[in-house]
């Protein structure tokens, strides 16, 4: 009966324990500890006190525990795993931090063979994941089943990310696993995941390549179609018309190739330089996806956004332009916006041709003839001019309206289409309506259309210039102002 009694007083201890672990009561965890507890004495669960700390992350108490002689890579659970498996698994960056530096073992793998960056690329924290191979762990380390995480991300994780992510970092496209020898684009396959697919194939993936049953005979093929546009030219205008058209369709091509051409402000960094920012922004507890970059792997400057498009972070973003079929940035926005203000003219020319040729070759009597009638002799006249015509109003119309929300943006808010979109969904949550206008990158109209355009008029104005892939602020200071979540 003694033992029986002494039993239910040490488990009844052990569930206070395990309560008071679990939302960081330190001091009470203390005065169990120090009545007699044994710090590494799993629960009904086989769960140990470090991995409730771990879970929950309650740094105080992980470091409480590890001064009391609690083993860091402590197996226990369902699935028995370490308290860095249980971290990774939540996403807690921080513990992760913290085990590490208490001697955890990242490469122990748990009862399913995972590994830690195998449990951080399942679920798909990239941050934890750059951080583990910033620390030295291998990106084409194998589990158990000699499966790598690119393999497991192919597999099990359908979309673009993280393969992505991995092959950035190197990952091998050629590994084999041990059981059935798949490639990681066999995974893919497998799996129905188009997206991984075809990054593994831009990235080299053998189609060639055999496992255990059958071969990858069947090639994906992608295709782009290319758009001309061919404007023509009126044929019923003077000399100084024509001249002026020319001039205007010079424009428009000039300017749409500097805003293809012109790198819109890509931020770049050599690898060193990313894993030194992954070690600094993690250890200074600042490794936010406003500050950090998962798919560059680098700090964002401020203002600056991730382009899933062009896959890379732009200074100053835009947006990315189907027309143009390039990202508009810091450095070719200007050159976006005058090729808009360009072929919104163009097309006023073109109207202006369809009615000069219609006036001239098309007497119309709209007062006897109605308006279907009227309709009806311009198609019998020239159905091409009347689809020139249409043509015309359909590129003007957007290039117009396109351009009127630039300006608008530019001169009266100082904002990029991304930040006012960005603000805009965040005014949604505030219980008070605040102008788009109050933000510290609103200059004034005029200071901000000069600081856009570069104006200088002869030395009259004297715009700053600015290197926005190279603006940074220090800690965790750069969301308030340097980027637009804040404003």
């Amino acid at each position: 009966m003694k033992t029986f009694m002494l039993w239910a007083e040490f488990a009844l201890h052990m569930v206070f324990l395990c309560d008071h672990c679990r939302f960081g009561i330190l001091e009470r965890c203390k005065e169990l500890v120090e009545a007699g507890y044994d710090i590494r004495q799993p629960d009904k669960e086989n769960v140990s006190l470090l991995h409730w700390a771990a879970i929950n992350n309650r740094s105080e108490l992980v470091k409480y525990y590890m001064s009391k002689g609690a083993v860091v890579d402590q197996l226990g659970g369902d699935l028995n795993s370490t308290p860095l498996h249980w971290a990774i698994r939540q996403g807690h960056l921080s513990m992760v931090i913290q085990l590490l530096r208490c001697g955890a073992d990242p490469s122990i793998a748990d009862g399913e063979g995972y590994r830690s960056l195998h449990l951080a690329i399942l679920f798909q924290h990239m941050a934890i994941a750059a951080y583990l191979m910033a620390k030295g762990q291998e990106v084409d380390g194998p589990d158990c089943n000699g499966q790598t995480p690119l393999m497991l991300a192919a597999q099990k994780i359908i979309g673009p990310e993280p393969t992505n992510f991995l092959i950035k970092n190197n990952a091998s496209v050629s590994a084999v696993d041990k059981v059935n020898r798949n490639t990681p684009l066999h995974c893919a396959v497998l799996a129905g995941n188009v997206d991984a697919a075809h990054i593994l194939l831009e990235a080299g993936a053998s189609v060639d390549a055999e496992n255990i049953n059958v071969s990858l005979t069947e090639l994906i093929q992608y295709t782009m179609t290319k758009r001309a546009k061919y404007v023509p030219l009126c044929s019923h205008c003077n000399a100084t018309v024509q001249v002026l058209f020319t001039l205007n369709a010079t424009a428009v091509l000039y300017y749409y190739l500097r805003t293809c051409r012109t790198d819109p402000g890509f931020v770049k960094a050599t690898e060193e330089e990313k894993k030194m920012n992954v070690l600094v922004l993690a250890e200074a507890g600042c490794l936010d996806p406003r500050i950090f970059c998962t798919s560059c792997m680098i700090k964002k400057p401020m203002r600056a956004y991730h382009c899933f498009t062009c896959d890379a972070c732009v200074a100053k973003q835009d947006h990315h332009s189907i027309w143009t079929n390039s990202c508009i940035g810091a450095r070719n926005h200007h050159f976006f916006v005058l090729f808009l203000m360009s072929f919104m003219m163009l097309g006023a020319w073109m109207f202006y041709g369809c009615l000069m040729y219609w006036s001239n070759h098309c007497p119309m009597h709209y007062m006897e003839q109605g308006l279907w009638g009227a309709a009806s002799a311009l198609v019998s006249c020239s159905p091409w001019v009347l689809c020139v015509f249409f043509l015309a109003f359909y590129h003007t119309s957007w290039s117009a309206m396109i351009l009127l929300l630039q300006l608008y943006q530019i001169a009266f808010l100082g904002l990029t289409t991304a930040e006012r979109n960005t603000l805009m969904h965040h005014q949604r949550k505030l219980p008070q309506s605040i102008s788009l206008r109050q933000n510290p990158y609103n200059l004034g109209v005029m200071r901000n259309l000069v600081s856009f355009f570069q104006l200088r008029c002869c030395g009259l104005f004297k715009p700053a210039i600015i290197d926005w892939t190279q603006q940074f602020t220090s800690g965790r200071d750069q969301h308030v102002f340097g980027h637009p979540d804040m404003v």
